[in-house]
C-alpha cells in the first residue's frame, strides 16, 4: 500500500518577536518595563537627546546596591550595617566607571553605532537591571544571615544571586548594543567576562563586606579566589564581639 506524502511547503521566514511598545515618556516605571521587555527598542530612544534615562538609571542601581548591601551588613550586623553598603555601591560605580571606555571600544568594534553617551545610558540600564534583580533575591538572603555564621555559605549566598543577575543584565547589553548596528558577538562577550573579573575583584579589594574587622579596608594585596579560600572556614562568632581576617 502507498501513502503519498505530500511535498513540504516553503519554508516560513523566522521574524523576531514583537517587542512590547515603549511609551512617549520615559519615566522610571517606563524605563523598569522596558529593559525587560523591549531592549532593541529602549536602545534606539536612548539615541534621541534628552531621554533622562541615564539618570533614572543611575538612582535604580544604586537604591538597589545599597538595601542588598544593607542585607548582608546584617550578617556580622555593627558598622557592616552601613560599611557594607557603602562599599558594595562604591564598588559597582567604580567597576562601571573603570569598564566603560572597554565597553565603547569594543562596541565599536562589534559594529555599533551608538554614541558615547548612548554606551553610557545602555550600561546604567544594565546596572539597573542587575541591582532590581538582587532585590527580589534579598529577602531568601536576609534569612540566612540570621540563620548561619559560615563566612564561606555567606559569599557563595552573595555571589550566586550577583551572578544570576548580572547575567540578565549582560543579556540586556548585548541585545541593546545589537539593537545599534553591532553584529559581532565577540567584543561584548569578552567585555562581559572583562566586568565580570572586576567586579568579584572589587568586591575583594574593598573587604571586609560580610565579615567584621577592626579596619575599614585592608591595605593587603590578594586575588578574589585566593581570599575565597581563605575565608571558607571563617565563621562568625555567636556574639561578635571580636573582629575576624
Amino acid at each position: 500500500m502507498n501513502h503519498d506524502i505530500p511535498p513540504s511547503g516553503p519554508a516560513m521566514p523566522q521574524h523576531p518577536p514583537v517587542e512590547a511598545a515603549i511609551p512617549e515618556k520615559l519615566d522610571t516605571r517606563a524605563l523598569f518595563e522596558a529593559l525587560l521587555r523591549s531592549p532593541r527598542g529602549l536602545a534606539s530612544r536612548l539615541a534621541e537627546p534628552h531621554h533622562g534615562a541615564l539618570a533614572r538609571f543611575l538612582a535604580i542601581a544604586l537604591g538597589s546596591m545599597l538595601i542588598f548591601g544593607l542585607v548582608l551588613g546584617s550578617f556580622a550586623m555593627n558598622e557592616q550595617l552601613w560599611a557594607a553598603p557603602l562599599k558594595i555601591t562604591a564598588g559597582l560605580l567604580i567597576s562601571g566607571l573603570i569598564c566603560f571606555p572597554s565597553l565603547y571600544i569594543f562596541s565599536c568594534l562589534a559594529g555599533s553605532r551608538a554614541e558615547a553617551g548612548q554606551v553610557a545610558a545602555l550600561l546604567t540600564g544594565m546596572l539597573a537591571l542587575a541591582g532590581v534583580l538582587l532585590l527580589g533575591f534579598a529577602p531568601a538572603v536576609w534569612i540566612f544571615t540570621q540563620a548561619t555564621r559560615s563566612h564561606g555559605f555567606m559569599g557563595f549566598l552573595a555571589l550566586t544571586p550577583w551572578l544570576i543577575a548580572l547575567l540578565f543584565g549582560l543579556r540586556f547589553l548585548r541585545s541593546a548594543i545589537s539593537a545599534t548596528g553591532a553584529s559581532v558577538k565577540g567584543p561584548i562577550t569578552l567585555w562581559a567576562a572583562i566586568f565580570l573579573l572586576v567586579t568579584l575583584q572589587m568586591s575583594t579589594s574593598l573587604r571586609p563586606i560580610i565579615g567584621r574587622s577592626e579596619r575599614f579596608l585592608t591595605d593587603e594585596k590578594k586575588f578574589f579566589l585566593q581570599h575565597w579560600i581563605d575565608s571558607a572556614h571563617i565563621t562568625l562568632p555567636a556574639n561578635p564581639t571580636n573582629s575576624t581576617p
